[in-house]
């Protein structure tokens, strides 16, 4: 297994790493400058656009160009050639609340979920116990109407689905598992909540994503480490990473066998802050749908 560097820009915190399997294109986010980066795979072709808002959390691609991203509290079209944004979806839940990650299931619906700034503060003043989440998951179909799923949820990190598109893996940053629901493709409906795995020790579940034997690979914020769960919750393999907070990841390349790991800046370790690329590993991914 080889680990690159891929650009040698740093990020205060890169985020939402996604391969475009059509234009064979890799798209991230700066998230504290609001901007959306792509480049090929050997780092060549980069472009970058500002979002016209103070930061970006998520990122989709659309089926008919453009994104589809969240910033602060609210969720947005972006089309990257003109600049401008589109309001799609803003809760009104005022301060506290704020969207994270996201995903596009296989029907082409975009999920994202809330971080819970009320749980973030009581694990941060170190209170652990009698803690309840209470930020919604959101799904916003193809026709922009917009519908809660799943459960409440502290810190929402890693969407992803199966190959099948019947399985919605989500995590709880804050309370800092790994979930699984029962994803019903015809609704979008996600049921029948369970416990993946849980982390201890200092590391955090972060940005997932599945591969095509249905494993999933996690980033292990503050862990310095990608890990892969067999579907059971097993413990099947960690990787450590040149970066102390990897934040990420996405399987790119024609073949789909290439991991990137997108992490924060500002530690000490070589790869903080940069786009690591992972080969050798003997796994392929899935590719991601696109919205609409």
């Amino acid at each position: 297994m080889e680990i690159r560097i891929l650009t040698e820009t740093k990020l205060a915190m890169g985020e939402g790493p996604l391969w475009d399997v059509d234009a064979e294109r890799l798209y991230w986010i700066d998230v504290f400058e609001a901007v959306v980066h792509r480049c090929a795979l050997d780092g060549s072709e980069s472009r970058s656009w500002r979002f016209p808002g103070h930061s970006l959390s998520a990122l989709g691609l659309c089926k008919d160009g453009g994104t589809i991203v969240t910033s602060g509290a609210a969720i947005h079209r972006f089309d990257l050639d003109s600049g401008e944004a589109d309001l799609v979806f803003d809760p009104g839940l005022g301060t506290g609340y704020g969207f994270n990650d996201g995903t596009v299931d296989r029907q082409g619906r975009f999920i994202t979920g809330m971080a819970d700034g009320k749980l973030i503060a009581a694990i941060t003043s170190g209170r652990t116990e009698g803690l309840v989440p209470t930020g919604n998951i959101y799904r916003v179909d193809t026709d922009l109407s917009v519908h809660v799923i799943g459960d409440p949820i502290g810190v929402t990190n890693g969407p992803c689905l199966d190959a099948a598109g019947t399985t919605f893996f989500c995590n709880d940053s804050g309370l800092r598992r790994m979930y699984a629901w029962d994803y019903d493709p015809a609704t979008g409906e996600a049921t029948n909540r369970r416990t993946v795995a849980e982390f201890t020790g200092g590391a955090i579940p972060d940005g997932t994503t599945v591969d095509d034997q249905g494993h999933l690979w996690t980033a292990a914020y503050h862990g310095g480490e990608v890990r892969r769960y067999a579907p059971d919750g097993t413990l099947e393999r960690t990787i450590p990473v040149p970066a102390v907070s990897p934040t990420s990841v996405a399987f790119a390349g024609p073949n789909l066998d290439v991991l990137v790991v997108t992490s924060r800046g500002g530690d000490d370790a070589e790869g903080d802050g940069r786009i690591l690329t992972l080969h050798g590993l003997g796994a392929r991914g899935v590719p991601e749908s696109k919205f609409g």
